[in-house]
């Protein structure tokens, strides 16, 4: 008799302790993880000095709202990995509180006023507007597969953006250049 009260204690304990396991019901979920291998980028180049130098002006010398001389230089990338085919640039930096399609002068001590510098594809003539902090994808560069070099002429005007002509004063805008690939 004490051997069948020992096997029905262990079993009644058993039956007890699978309950209690199966009561328990842990929460279940996914967990997904996500991720980019990126290949290696292209080097970029400026082909003029940086900073890009306007020679100097007297405030008579832009004609107007939005006009001013202009200086073009290439961007070039090379050594592009072999799937870029293509790239778009994007220029960021402080837009002009009067001309938001510009870059805005700097407003230290000894400053002109009332001029940016507007950004664009081209020659100065005609071509795209690179708008300050928006991206451009109708001027892409195109890199050559082979060699794995593109590049684009651009122009940096500086502008007259009030209607009083511009006080004297230094000009310094700064535009980053940020790649799209």
């Amino acid at each position: 008799m004490m051997m069948k009260k020992s096997l029905l204690i262990t079993l009644v304990l058993a039956n007890l302790m699978s309950g209690r396991l199966q009561a328990t019901n842990y929460p279940s979920g996914n967990v997904s993880f996500t991720g980019e291998i990126m290949v290696s980028t292209c080097n970029f180049m400026l082909g003029a000095s940086n900073p890009i130098v306007f020679s100097p002006l007297a405030p008579g010398d832009f004609g107007g709202i939005n006009q001013g001389p202009w200086q073009g230089f290439d961007i070039s990338f090379g050594n592009c990995p072999p799937n870029v085919t293509s790239l778009d640039l994007m220029f960021s930096g402080t837009a002009d509180a009067n001309n938001p399609q510009a870059f805005a002068n700097s407003t230290t001590s000894g400053s002109a006023t009332g001029v940016a510098v507007y950004l664009g594809s081209g020659n100065g003539v005609s071509g795209i507007p690179f708008t300050p902090n928006q991206p451009t994808t109708n001027s892409p560069i195109t890199i050559d597969p082979l060699s794995g070099w593109g590049a684009m002429g651009v122009f940096a005007q500086l502008i007259q953006t009030t209607i009083a002509e511009p006080t004297p004063g230094t000009v310094t805008a700064y535009a980053t250049v940020n790649v799209v690939y």
